[in-house]
């Protein structure tokens, strides 16, 4: 007995000791150490329902704190579901379901170890008639039969075990229970909604742990979990190295030079450590797409990248010790911005810096073209009870030519959306970045004609971002002002905006109101016919992205001038350190 019992022990601690490499730093621990949790939305083609592939036996793990326990394993192939309504083919049905998320529990019967509970379910089985499986509550194991509609149909069950002499009880696990069947199509497993549950599998030919969930392949372990009351979201736990090589290649060309590539590479793994949160509601860190990073798993890797990877293992950027927020675009058009001008807080190592290294980009100018139509829509999708619109300006840039302030002019009034919300709104695909100039033929500036020649420059400066007309009237100044030069004049106390549209003019003869086809105009110069009606709005801009932080185009160039990938990081990044 007690030979057993040393051989307990001693396996038991070499349990231990393999499950450290598992082990979670923080984010100032260890690189080796540290493992992310990333959302995988792709492929999941299905919020209810995913499937795993293992390369050997699935092994299932649960996460204590700050190590992964082996509890058993399964099958080489399993699917995941939603503990809800479902049809004989197991896809969702609520309005005819066969099967539901109704099962019966035997009361009185917790295990605490998955081998213990199948143990029992076999024996049962011997005597019953029924699928016995087990089920996890998060602390101890218990035993369930079947999946009804409703309580109704599971009474035939209960009767079944009382007739047995076993206590049983109603379990309703509608969207609270994640359910596994095997490839035989039977209930394996069922665990209450858990993040902190994960499935892998050993891959002999590759010598790591992978999994595959929907046929396409991914290191480490999936995990899953509900949110939302619905959702059955899929949770890729693999270590700061193996997220790496899945991302690197998916945000920058692999055969750009490989200094831009480290740079690149340390970009990736300081803003993916700086994402940590262990307190995540929602169980994951990082999503696997723009919202934090694009992940693609082992199908997308480089073994140019790797390397990389592998060559710059644990460098990361710090700004006073602390790790930075490494943001970066495509793109820069010329200039980065301050990250206060795309967003709200002033970051110190987030300075907008001239990059002229950007411009070897294609999108370094772009110009589009958005119907009167399109624009109406988008501004209506954003919840804005409009019917028409007379034009756009620009009021606002910043330093580095992004736009700050963007006025529509519409039936309903002034609507104004500041800095990326613009963006935003008329879409992320249209507006490559915030750094653009748009032009109309139906917004206008009113000034008088004493002070129109006057601030001649500073209007056309204006006019330049806003493509809108010059007008008439509005303005009072005195002599004094007038004597000043334009420069020391603010454009705000002389020029007024506005549209004509709807408006009326008042001579001695009559009141007559503008329609929306044109207007004729007549100076001493002349004649001049102005379209009253924009059915088009030209949109020329500069760069791809948010333009905070890395350029990535710019990377490249300064990799291909011969700098090295610290050089191109202390670049874009004000005042950091690398270590």
């Amino acid at each position: 007995m007690k030979g057993e019992e040393m051989k307990k022990i001693a396996k038991g601690f070499i349990i231990v000791v393999v499950l450290l490499m598992f082990s979670i730093g923080t984010c100032f621990g260890l690189d080796a150490d540290t493992y992310v949790r990333v959302r995988i939305r792709s492929p999941r083609g299905y919020n209810e329902h995913a499937m795993l592939k293992g390369y050997d036996n699935i092994h299932v793990y649960e996460k204590n704190g700050n190590e992964l326990v082996e509890l058993f394993q399964l099958d080489t192939e399993l699917n995941f579901l939603l503990d809800t309504y479902y049809d004989s083919n197991l896809n969702v049905q609520l309005k005819n379901p066969t099967t539901g998320p109704y099962h019966v529990k035997l009361k009185n019967k917790q295990f605490s170890t998955f081998e213990e509970t199948q143990v029992e379910i076999r024996n049962l089985e011997k005597s019953i008639d029924l699928c016995f499986y087990p089920y996890y509550n998060g602390e101890r194991y218990e035993i369930t039969v079947g999946s009804y509609v409703d309580e109704n149909t599971a009474i035939d069950t209960i009767n079944k075990l009382n007739n047995n002499n076993l206590d049983s009880e109603i379990l309703c696990g509608i969207n609270k229970n994640i359910v596994v069947y095997n490839s035989e199509n039977n209930i394996a497993f069922m665990y209450s909604n858990n993040y902190n549950i994960y499935f892998t599998s050993y891959n002999s030919n590759l010598s790591f742990n992978m999994i595959s969930i929907d046929k396409k392949p991914f290191r480490g372990m999936m995990g899953f979990y509900i949110i939302d009351e619905s959702k059955l979201i899929s949770i890729n736990y693999v270590d700061i190295e193996g997220y790496l090589y899945g991302v690197v290649p998916n945000e920058i060309i692999p055969s750009w030079p490989i200094e831009a590539i480290k740079a690149q590479v340390l970009a990736a793994r300081t803003y993916a450590m700086s994402c940590l949160d262990y307190k995540s509601n929602y169980g994951y860190d990082l999503e696997d797409n723009q919202d934090s990073q694009v992940y693609r798993g082992y199908a997308s890797e480089y073994e140019d990248i790797n390397k990389a990877v592998d060559d710059t293992k644990g460098q990361k950027i710090y700004y006073d010790d602390k790790l930075i927020k490494a943001f970066f675009h495509s793109s820069s058009g010329g200039s980065t911005e301050n990250s206060e001008n795309i967003w709200f807080e002033a970051l110190p190592y987030l300075r907008g810096v001239q990059d002229e290294y950007s411009n070897i980009s294609p999108q370094t100018e772009w110009n589009k073209v958005a119907t009167k139509d399109y624009i109406i829509g988008k501004l209506q999708d954003d919840g804005n009870d409009i019917n028409d619109l007379y034009g756009i300006e620009i009021s606002k840039v910043s330093e580095n030519y992004r736009v700050l302030e963007c006025i529509f002019l519409t039936d309903i009034g002034k609507i104004t959306y500041k800095k990326e919300n613009v963006r935003r709104v008329l879409g992320y695909d249209f507006l490559l970045s915030s750094w653009f100039t748009t032009k109309n033929s139906n917004f206008f500036y009113f000034t008088n004609e004493s002070f129109a020649e006057l601030s001649k420059n500073v209007i056309m400066q204006k006019e330049e971002n806003t493509g809108s007309s010059i007008l008439d009237v509005i303005v009072d100044l005195d002599d004094e002002e007038l004597d000043s030069s334009y420069e020391e004049i603010n454009p705000s106390t002389v020029l007024d905006t506005g549209n004509i549209d709807g408006k009326y003019l008042i001579s001695s003869t009559k009141t007559a109101s503008v329609n929306k086809n044109s207007t004729a105009f007549i100076s001493k110069s002349g004649i001049s016919i102005q379209d009253n009606d924009t059915s088009e709005y030209n949109f020329s801009g500069r760069g791809w992205g948010h333009g905070i932080g890395m350029s990535q185009y710019g990377a490249k160039e300064m990799a291909t001038q011969g700098f090295t990938y610290e050089e191109i990081l202390k670049y874009y990044y004000t005042g950091v350190t690398i270590k």
